[in-house]
C-alpha cells in the first residue's frame, strides 16, 4: 500500500509522490502524524547534501500517536501522544555520546535522522525507534507541540550565549528560530533584547517577542552596541553586522547556516569575540516541551497556517518568498 508524501527526490527535487506505507520493525512504532512544521532548512534541503538524503520523506518537526507498537517494544502504547526528536536514534557507544554530547553522535544526526536521512513526517505515517519519542502531557496541544524541535534549537543557541542577565541582546533574523531566540532570551533577564529583520512582516513579531526592531543604519547611527549576537539568519550580511555590533570581549552563536555565509578573522581577533556555533540540541529537547507546556514559552501566535498534506508545495512557496512566518502540515486531514 502506498501513501501520499512531500519527498526529496533522488535528482533533488521537492516533490509530492505516493510513497510505500512504513513497516512495522519489531523495535520501532508506528505514529500517525498530526502536525509536521516546515523548517527553514528544508526550504533549502535540495542544497544541503551534508544532511539531507536524496530519495527521502522531509519532515522532522513533528507530533502525533502511536498507532502500532513492535513486539520488542516495551516502554509505549498505542494512543500515546508524542513529540518527535528527529536526532533521537543515538548510538550510545560513541565518545558524544558517552560525554553527554550526543548532537554530535553521527548515527543520530547525519545517518538516521528522521526527515533528514530517514524517511520523516510529511506523510501520514512515520516509523520511529522509542528514542525517538517523546511524551507530551495533557495540556500541550498538537500545534504547541509541533514547535517542540525548533524551541529546542534555540534554546541550545541561547544557552550556549552564557549568562546574558543584565546584557543587550542583538538576534539577526526575524524567522521562527530568531522569535524563538528573543522569547527565550527574554526569560534570561537581559536588559533588552534587539532583533534585527529586514522584512517588514517578520519584524512586527518583535513586540510579541518582547524584543525591540533595529535596522543596520540605525543601529550605526546612534553606535548601538551589544554583548551578545545569536545569528539566525545564515546571511552574510547579518553576520558582519552583529560581528561589528558586538563590544569587545562579546559572544556571537551562530545558528543560522547559509551557502556563502563567512566571518571576518581580523574583527573576532582585534575585538576577542567569542564564536560558539549551535547544532541541533540535547537534553533541550526534553526542556522545551517543559517551557511549553507551561506556558513560559508563547508560540500559538507564530503559526501563519495550517495546511493539509497537498498544500504542502505552495507553503514552502509562502515561506521562501517571507510571505508567512510559519506553516505547519496536517498529513492525515
Amino acid at each position: 500500500m502506498t501513501m501520499p508524501a512531500v519527498v526529496l527526490t533522488a535528482d533533488r527535487t521537492i516533490a509530492f509522490q505516493e510513497r510505500p506505507r512504513p513497516s512495522l520493525r519489531p523495535n520501532q512504532v508506528i505514529v500517525e502524524v498530526e502536525l509536521c512544521g516546515i523548517c527553514g532548512s528544508d526550504l533549502h534541503a535540495a542544497q544541503l547534501p551534508q544532511v539531507y538524503l536524496g530519495d527521502c520523506i522531509l519532515g522532522h518537526e513533528s507530533t502525533g500517536r502511536i498507532i502500532t507498537v513492535g513486539a520488542d517494544v516495551t516502554d509505549w502504547s498505542i494512543g500515546q501522544r508524542v513529540a518527535i526528536n528527529p536526532n533521537g536514534n543515538v548510538c550510545g557507544v560513541c565518545a558524544f555520546c558517552r560525554s553527554g554530547r550526543a548532537n554530535f553522535c553521527r548515527q543520530a544526526t547525519v545517518e538516521t535522522a528522521l526527515g533528514l536521512q530517514a524517511n520523516g513526517a510529511l506523510a501520514p505515517l512515520m516509523a520511529a525507534f522509542p528514542s525517538h519519542l517523546r511524551a507530551i502531557p495533557p495540556e500541550l496541544s498538537a500545534r504547541q507541540a509541533a514547535w517542540v524541535e525548533p524551541a529546542a534549537t534555540a534554546l541550545r543557541a541561547v544557552e550556549l550565549a552564557g549568562d546574558i542577565r543584565g546584557l543587550t541582546v542583538l538576534v539577526t533574523g526575524g524567522c521562527p528560530i530568531g522569535q524563538l531566540a528573543c522569547r527565550l532570551a527574554y526569560l534570561k533577564d537581559p536588559e533588552r533584547v534587539l532583533l534585527m529583520e529586514p522584512t517588514a512582516d517578520r519584524a512586527a513579531f518583535a513586540a510579541s517577542s518582547h524584543a525591540t526592531v533595529i535596522t543596520t543604519d540605525q543601529s550605526v547611527k546612534d553606535g548601538v552596541s551589544v554583548d551578545v549576537a545569536i545569528e539566525c539568519s545564515g546571511n552574510n550580511a547579518a553576520a558582519a553586522t552583529a560581528l561589528a555590533l558586538l563590544a569587545p570581549g562579546g559572544t556571537l552563536v551562530v545558528v543560522g547556516s547559509g551557502s556563502g555565509t563567512s566571518l571576518d578573522a581580523a574583527t573576532i581577533l582585534l575585538k576577542e569575540i567569542v564564536v560558539r556555533g549551535s547544532y541541533t540540541y540535547t537534553d533541550e529537547f526534553d526542556r522545551a516541551i517543559d517551557l511549553l507546556a507551561t506556558g513560559l514559552l508563547v508560540v500559538d501566535d507564530l503559526t501563519s497556517v495550517v495546511a493539509p498534506l497537498p498544500d504542502t508545495l505552495a507553503a514552502f512557496d509562502d515561506l521562501q518568498a517571507g510571505r508567512i512566518m510559519k506553516a505547519l502540515i496536517a498529513p492525515n486531514w
